[in-house]
């Protein structure tokens, strides 16, 4: 039997595990347009029903969070105790730890003849080893790693610093309260994540890691707008903010392959799922589920019975700080 992975080795497995590749839209987001007028307020929750009958409840992730308590609306609840199973963009908890590094390792390091500052331009470099120097994360790790992933350390830096944690997000409060009552169905693996990060251009993903250096004094601020648009139900600014602009051709190719292409993969798993008429509980990126190339208008494309349940109401609740918020009992 191997060894037991060192605490060290776990944090870090799960560090890499734990950050959900919707996060790195925030980087490219745009600032909220001037006033639309918001939907309703509420929860962005969809009941979907197949055309054989299985059930499909929708509900529209952030994932992180501040530490605060989740409460749901009781039609949420009663979906969550019917469902016979939760369904995920993936579940951290299904790769080992020593899994978890290999895949990060094979995806987001460079080849060994290789260095950061031979795939990225010298002033993005500069500007990322200023940044990184004044966060005390050391460059010489910085100078193996692919600049999308170094696009996810500086976020993971900013959240951390701002007291959000992916282990506080929607998705990962669900999946605790799952452990020991409901099975777990994944749609993506950490491998297809990370892959798909990878197979990005070279010259995308700098932009991305430009993106994000350049906002990053503005990045906590625009996140606490993003979850504040979540918790209202705001579907106007949030889909501005995490969907964001199109006009620029290289992040249009980001959005089409982080957004609209997983979508159609999405649904296509889950009206797989839902083929053999039983319920389930699905929870993945809010920018997943709206606009209209999102999952619900997709199910609704083949043809199942897609309502969005516009006064469901959740919220946060109590004081927020970096501590997991505990799930009540399943």
């Amino acid at each position: 039997m191997p060894p037991a992975p060192s605490p060290w080795l776990r944090a870090r497995a799960r560090r890499a595990a734990g950050l959900a590749a919707a996060l790195l839209a925030v980087a490219c987001a745009s600032p909220p347009k001037p006033a639309a007028p918001p939907l309703p307020a509420g929860a962005f929750y969809w009941e979907a029903t197949a055309p054989g009958g299985g059930a499909l409840f929708l509900l529209g992730s952030v994932h992180i969070g501040d530490g605060r308590s989740l409460e749901l609306d009781r039609r949420v609840e009663a979906a969550w105790r019917r469902a016979d199973a939760l369904v995920v963009e993936f579940d951290p908890g299904a790769v080992s730890p020593l899994d978890a590094l290999d895949i990060t390792d094979r995806h987001g390091l460079l080849p060994p003849e290789q260095t950061l500052h031979d795939v990225v331009s010298p002033e993005t470099y500069e500007q990322l080893r200023v940044y990184l120097k004044q966060s005390g994360y050391p460059m010489q790790a910085a100078d193996r790693m692919r600049p999308w992933l170094l696009a996810r350390v500086v976020a993971q830096l900013e959240y951390q610093a701002a007291g959000y944690d992916a282990e506080n997000g929607v998705d990962a409060w669900f999946l605790r309260r799952a452990a020991g009552s409901k099975p777990v169905v994944e749609l993506e693996s950490m491998e297809e994540q990370t892959a798909l990060f990878a197979s990005l251009p070279d010259s995308l993903q700098e932009k991305l890691l430009r993106e994000i250096l350049h906002g990053s004094g503005d990045f906590v601020a625009m996140t606490r707008e993003i979850l504040g648009a979540w918790e209202r139900g705001d579907e106007a600014q949030l889909g501005q903010l995490v969907l964001g602009s199109r006009s620029d051709p290289e992040l249009a190719d980001f959005y089409q392959r982080v957004f609209t292409e997983r979508n159609q993969r999405m649904s296509e798993r889950l009206a797989a799922l839902a083929a053999d008429g039983r319920a389930r509980f699905v929870v993945v990126g809010t920018g997943h589920l709206i606009g209209p190339e999102g999952v619900p208008v997709l199910l609704a494309d083949r043809g199942f019975l897609v309502k969005r349940i516009v006064d469901a109401r959740l919220r946060a609740k109590g004081a927020a700080g970096a501590a997991r918020p505990a799930p009540p009992k399943p």
